[in-house]
């Protein structure tokens, strides 16, 4: 027998060692403050040593905490990579795809069924809480990340798409807009995670928002349905909204304009090898990021550009880094 501290109780210290107190941990982490502090004391005490300092406003590790918080990132990783590909020696023909809720539900799936018509025999595992930690060690085979990359890329093995922005409305909203301006008539819709999409959007269209009035929804899926609704005009990438664009639902009255923001796709480079893998991947690029004429997203468009208030781009650019 290993004699070693309860496993649970070493998983729970690598995570709360990431927080500033154990207030802000157990509260990420579903438990009470008291639950977090007394199952670090007992860690403390199984070692003989402290393992954080506490002070007026947190905890902070100590020099044996951080040798600690060491040791089981390397264990857990080493552990974590090989109970997964013990997973994926059984697993048959499958994909597991890591991204956001709102690429999921808007990007991925409304498209995954054109995909299983050309390749019936391949499955899916979808995880919306997986980061590029998850790639590293194998757990995915492919990761989508959009937004502004805050730290090195986890793999080489990487596919970049342009994002693109623009307000999408019901269409008997184009009864009150007839240009950029008159966006301003009705109210912006646009999901608490982004607070600043609309000033993107304005910034690059050269568009004043000042008495504007916004409304905020908890998640993307609720901004776009209050806009399908015919409350509002909702902000959003051209890529979650081509479907409903397609179906007639939305219309996006001045088309999408490119932003300082990206779209990435990163393939574990084993896991390429796997030809589900490459196969999605292959299928990703030319029917996903690839980049579409605006003509074909924008029912109901006006002809914003002839009349010079507006400049469309022609697509998103797509490049591939290895």
């Amino acid at each position: 027998m290993r004699k070693l501290p309860i496993l649970k109780s070493l998983h729970l210290f690598e995570a709360v060692s990431e927080f500033p107190s154990f207030s802000k941990a157990a509260e990420r982490l579903n438990m009470t403050t008291g639950a977090v502090s007394y199952q670090m004391r007992l860690l403390e005490g199984w070692f003989g040593r402290r393992l954080f300092v506490r002070h007026g406003s947190g905890v902070r590790l100590t020099s044996d905490g951080q040798q600690l918080k060491r040791s089981c990132a390397s264990a857990f990783t080493m552990l974590e990579k090989g109970c997964y590909e013990l997973r994926r020696n059984d697993a048959g023909r499958s994909v597991v795809v890591g991204c956001s809720t709102a690429f999921l539900s808007h990007g991925l799936l409304p498209r995954i069924p054109a995909f299983r018509q050309l390749h019936p025999d391949i499955d899916f595992v979808f995880e919306t809480d997986a980061d590029p930690d998850a790639l590293t060690v194998g757990v995915l085979d492919v990761l989508f990340v959009a937004g502004l990359l805050k730290r090195p890329l986890p793999v080489r093995e990487v596919h970049v798409s342009n994002e693109m922005i623009g307000p999408v409305c019901a269409p008997a909203a184009l009864e009150t807009i007839n240009s950029p301006a008159d966006i301003l008539s009705i109210p912006l819709l646009h999901e608490a995670a982004w607070p600043d999409a609309w000033n993107e959007w304005a910034g690059t269209a050269e568009i004043c928002l000042h008495g504007s009035r916004h409304v905020v929804f908890d998640t993307f899926s609720l901004a776009v349905e209050a806009a399908k609704s015919g409350l509002g005009a909702a902000i959003s990438p051209q890529i979650l909204v081509r479907r409903s664009l397609e179906k007639g639902e939305l219309v996006a009255p001045f088309g999408f304009v490119p932003v300082d923001r990206s779209i990435y796709m990163f393939v574990n480079g084993h896991a390429r090898n796997m030809s589900a893998v490459a196969e999605f991947e292959r299928w990703v690029l030319s029917e996903i990021l690839s980049p579409d004429p605006l003509s074909s997203f924008q029912v109901g468009t006006r002809e914003i550009e002839q009349a010079g208030q507006l400049k469309l781009p022609t697509g998103a650019l797509l490049a591939s880094a290895r």
